[in-house]
C-alpha cells in the first residue's frame, strides 16, 4: 500500500476538487483564488493535454491511458531497485493518470454529466501574462 499512497492521495485530492468544481455550475466563470495569481476557472477538455482534438478516438486514448495505469502500477509493485525519489514521481504520474481516466471514462460512457476532463486552476496575471492553459490537481 505504501508503494502507492502518494497516488491515492492525489486522486482523491484530483476527485473532490472537481466535485467541488463541477457542482459550482460556473462553468466558463473566472473567479479570483489567490488574487489574480491563481483564478478558478471551470473548463471541461474533451480532448488531450492542452486541448489536443481526439476526434473520435476517446476509447482508444482511454484504453491506452489504462494499460499505461496498469503498468506503472506493475512497475511500482515489482522493481525493489526503484529509489525514493523514482517512487515518488511514478506516485504523482500514477495519480494524474487515475484522476484524469476517472473523468474520461465519465465522459466516454456519459456519466454525471461530464463532457471531458474537468480543468479549473488558472494562473498568471491577467493583462501581463496568464499560462495559456487551464489545469486540474491530477495536472
Amino acid at each position: 500500500m505504501n508503494r502507492i499512497l502518494v497516488a491515492l492521495i492525489i486522486v482523491v485530492a484530483d476527485q473532490l476538487s472537481k466535485v467541488a468544481i463541477k457542482s459550482s455550475e460556473l462553468y466558463g466563470a473566472s473567479q479570483p483564488f489567490l488574487g489574480d495569481f491563481v483564478r478558478i476557472t471551470f473548463l471541461e477538455n474533451p480532448g488531450l493535454a492542452f486541448g489536443v482534438s481526439v476526434g473520435g478516438f476517446g476509447w482508444l486514448l482511454f484504453l491506452v491511458t489504462i494499460l499505461i495505469t496498469l503498468y506503472i502500477i506493475h512497475y511500482l509493485f515489482s522493481d525493489s531497485a526503484l529509489i525514493k525519489g523514482e517512487r515518488l514521481s511514478l506516485n504523482f504520474i500514477l495519480g494524474g493518470a487515475i484522476g484524469n481516466l476517472i473523468d474520461r471514462g465519465f465522459t466516454l460512457f456519459n456519466l454525471f454529466e461530464y463532457k471531458g476532463v474537468i480543468d479549473f486552476i488558472d494562473l498568471g496575471i491577467t493583462g501581463i501574462y496568464r499560462w495559456p492553459y487551464i489545469f486540474n490537481v491530477a495536472d
